[in-house]
Parts: structure tokens; sequence; C-alpha cells
């Protein structure tokens, strides 16, 4: 369809998660994934006023007093994302970003400090979804754009998500210049985090990404195709376990 006219993007309400995030996750194709279960927590943050609550520039005792209350799962909810599309005041889609516990789970022994630069530096885009009478019309564009901005704006250096390699997204991300990995290839984290750390893609998963803000440029992993092996030095974590399933992607540690 052509334009659908004045779309409004805004930070989702709990009401709003509640109501249409588990539809986000089914047309996203991650609806039988514990992604898929994540909207309840979600919408609880929003109503602690946790959810972004850490995504202003200075926000860092924000993210501060979001783990204190709620642990690594209130640090992530103060920098992720739940954002809105309505038009004429009908909600037509939906984004949910932020950083992921499990890589900042396998940064641990390197320290606070890598973790904390996780937090802020990354963020993945784990929903994006349009209902389908408004697709091919710029809003799910509209929807990653705005992410980016606000990532930017809180100091996300690097943004990134991941695909199946038969999603017909390289028009998509080509256009809007998000780099769409090969199979196999991973990310090099070490720009972001400050240590030797990267990011490979789940078997059957391509990963994707843009460097925004001063963000670093992208560099393939070398040797990322092996997707069987554990992560080297790795603390056992049944979060992270949960969050590979859903996100489909793993850190590991650089040899």
């Amino acid at each position: 369809m052509g334009s659908p006219g004045r779309v409004m993007i805004s930070y989702a309400s709990a009401a709003e998660i509640e109501g249409n995030y588990r539809r986000w996750c089914a047309m996203a194709g991650v609806g039988e994934t514990p992604l898929g279960g994540y909207g309840r927590e979600l919408a609880q943050a929003q109503r602690r006023g946790l959810l972004a609550s850490g995504m202003a520039p200075s926000a860092v005792r924000a993210i501060s007093a979001a783990a204190s209350r709620g642990g690594l799962a209130g640090a992530v909810a103060a920098r992720s994302l739940v954002l809105v599309a309505q038009h004429e005041r009908e909600v037509i889609g939906g984004l949910y970003a932020g950083p992921e516990a499990f890589v900042v789970q396998r940064l641990q022994p390197w320290g606070t400090a890598a973790q904390a630069r996780a937090l802020v530096g990354l963020m993945k885009v784990g929903v994006l979804a349009v209902e389908p009478e408004f697709r091919n019309a710029g809003v799910g564009a509209k929807l990653l754009r705005c992410a980016a901005d606000r990532a930017a704006t809180g100091r996300v250096r690097l943004m990134y998500g991941s695909c199946t390699p038969g999603a017909d997204l390289d028009g998509f991300c080509a256009d809007r210049g998000v780099r769409v990995f090969g199979p196999g290839e991973g990310i090099d984290l070490s720009p972001v985090v400050g240590v030797p750390a990267e990011l490979d893609p789940a078997k059957g998963e391509r990963l994707a990404a843009v460097a925004i803000g001063d963000g670093p440029p992208l560099v393939l992993s070398k040797g990322a195709s092996d997707n069987s092996a554990p992560a080297e030095d790795g603390p056992p974590s049944t979060n992270g376990s949960r969050r590979r399933a859903a996100t489909g992607n793993r850190a590991r540690r650089r040899s």
C-alpha cells in the first residue's frame, strides 16, 4: 500500500505492551521463543518506571538505581525500548530493543567495566513488527529509525539483530545503512566493550548490524561459524541460556 499518512511513534505504555507485544512477536516469528513471553516483564518494568529509565545521555545513576531494584534484569530494562506505531490512534506496529543479558553475563570474567560498556553500548532489536495492511509503507523503517535516534542519544554505539538466511531483509537493510552478515559471520564487539569479545550467529541465522552515534566500524569475526562450542571462561547461567534461545546469538571470548 502507499503511505498510511501520519504515523506516530512513541514509547509504549504498559497497557499497550500487554495488549500487543505477543502479537508483535508472532508477526516477527519469535512468538514460540522465550522472547515471545517477555511482554509481561516489560509491562511490569514500565509500570515500575524502569523501562528506558537509563536512556538519557547522563543516566548512569538511573542504570545503577535500576540494577539495585531489579538486578541485571532491572539494568537491562533501564536500557531497553518498547516503541509503538499508531495511525489514527490504531496500533499498527511495535519494536522492542535492548541489551542482551547473556552478553553482559558472558563478560563477567573481564569485570564490571566491560559489563557496563556492554549495557550502554550494545542494543539488539529483538522484535520489529508491522500489521500486514500497513507493510511496505515505511512504518517499519520509521520504527527502526526512531529506535536508532533514541539509542544514539543514549550513547548506544552498536545496534544489531538477527534473521534467518531466507529472510528478505537485504534490500531493507541496505537502504538504511544496516549491514547483513553472511552465514557464520560474527561481529567484533571489542571496540565497544573494550575487551576481546565476539558476537556469533546461532545456527541457521545471520546477524545484521549498524554503528550509530560515534560507533566503531563493523569488523567480521574470524572463525565465527562454530556455534556449538561453549564460551571460554563464560560463567554458567540459566538466564544466559534462556536469552540465547530467545535471541539466536551468543558472545564468546576471542583467543
